[in-house]
């Protein structure tokens, strides 16, 4: 299983996706997206497990919207 972290630093929002899923696309994003102008905003990883990329995210992004994604990791 394999995980990515997206980060969104103008909204101050960070998210753990699966791989498959269609916000993540293997941390292409999503398709036919275009960001321009939104500012910094990317992918990190692959993670190995949910976990690593939790940890990842505690430790590079503070901000105060983290989380899973809701649509692929909902808990």
């Amino acid at each position: 299983m394999t995980f990515y972290v997206f980060h969104a630093t103008p909204m101050k929002r960070a998210r753990v996706h699966y791989h498959s899923c269609k916000h993540c696309r293997d941390g292409q994003g999503q398709e036919n997206q275009d960001k321009n102008g939104s500012g910094a905003t990317g992918w990190d990883g692959p993670f190995n497990s949910r976990k690593e990329a939790e940890d990842f995210m505690a430790r590079h992004y503070r901000f105060e919207d983290v989380g899973c994604c809701k649509y692929c990791l909902e808990s």
